[in-house]
C-alpha cells in the first residue's frame, strides 16, 4: 500500500484531528464543489462502533462549527450494528447518542438511519435496513464515506476472519449474522461488496496491540483478514488509513 494512503501520527488525538480535517475536505467538496452539476443534495456517512465512538465524537464536537452548516445535508448510517434495543449499552447508535454527537452537530434524528431494533428477527432487521439504505445510494450505487474501525483479529464491521459471511462474499447490501464470534452474536452489517463500492473508505485504529495485525494488513496484504480486503473496487474510490505510532511500529 502506498505511503500516501497511510497517515501516521504520534498520538491518537493527533490522528483524529487529521481524520476529521480529511473528512471535512471530502464533505465540503461533495456538497460545495466548483462544479455545480456535481454538487450533492445530501451525503451519506457510515459510522462504526467500538473505541471509534468516543474518539470520533470528541474530535467532531471540537470542530462542530465547521460541520454544523452542512448538517441538514448529512445522512448518517451504521456500517454495522448489534441487534439489541437502541437504548442498550451494546448499541452503536446509543453510543453516539450518549456522546451527544448528533445533538452537537445539529443533525436531525430523521437523518440518522438506525436499525429497526424491534424487528421479529435479525434476518428481518437486515432486510428492513437494506430497504431503507437503498434509497440513500449515490449515483454509483454505493455510499459516500465509510468510517471503519478494526478489531485485534483484523475484522471490520461485522465481517470476521473465517466466517462464512466474509469467506463466501455475500452480495447483499446488508446481511444478518446470528453467530458473531464477538458478542453479542446477532448483528447486521454492510457487506464487503458494498463497502468496496463506496467512494471514500477511511480506517482508523490505534495502539501497540494492533501493531502485528496492522503489519499483516498493510505490509503483507493478508487476504484472510477482512480489513485487508477493504479495497476500492472502482476507479473513483479512495482508501486512507489513520494510525498512531504504536500501531505502526512494525511497518
Amino acid at each position: 500500500m502506498s505511503d500516501n494512503k497511510i497517515q501516521i501520527k504520534e498520538t491518537v488525538n493527533e490522528s483524529m484531528v487529521d481524520l476529521v480535517n480529511y473528512l471535512f475536505v471530502i464533505l465540503n467538496g461533495l456538497l460545495n464543489g466548483d462544479d455545480a452539476e456535481e454538487r450533492r443534495e445530501f451525503v451519506t456517512i457510515g459510522l462504526s462502533g467500538g473505541s471509534l465512538i468516543k474518539q470520533l465524537s470528541k474530535e467532531l464536537i471540537e470542530q462542530r462549527d465547521r460541520f454544523r452548516p452542512m448538517s441538514d445535508k448529512l445522512r448518517i448510517i451504521f456500517c454495522d450494528e448489534r441487534f439489541v434495543p437502541l437504548d442498550h449499552e451494546d448499541s452503536t447508535y446509543h453510543g453516539y447518542v450518549k456522546e451527544r454527537l448528533f445533538d452537537e452537530l445539529t443533525i436531525k434524528r430523521e437523518n440518522v438511519f438506525a436499525i429497526k431494533a424491534d424487528s421479529s428477527s435479525v434476518d428481518e432487521c437486515a432486510k428492513e435496513y437494506e430497504a431503507r439504505l437503498s434509497s440513500l445510494l449515490n449515483k454509483n450505487g454505493a455510499f459516500d464515506v465509510l468510517l471503519l474501525g478494526m478489531g485485534p483479529d483484523g475484522h471490520t464491521c461485522s465481517l470476521f476472519p473465517g466466517h462464512k459471511l466474509f469467506v463466501e462474499r455475500d452480495k447483499r447490501l446488508v446481511a444478518p449474522i446470528d453467530d458473531s464470534p464477538k458478542p453479542p452474536p446477532a448483528r447486521v452489517t454492510l457487506t464487503l461488496e458494498y463497502i468496496n463500492k463506496s467512494s471514500h473508505l477511511i480506517f482508523c485504529t490505534f495502539g501497540d496491540s494492533k501493531a502485528d495485525i496492522i503489519r499483516k494488513i498493510l505490509k503483507e496484504n493478508d487476504q484472510t483478514l477482512p480489513s485487508a480486503c477493504v479495497q476500492p473496487s472502482t476507479s473513483y474510490g479512495s482508501l486512507k488509513w489513520f494510525i498512531d505510532t504504536p500501531a505502526a511500529k512494525l511497518l
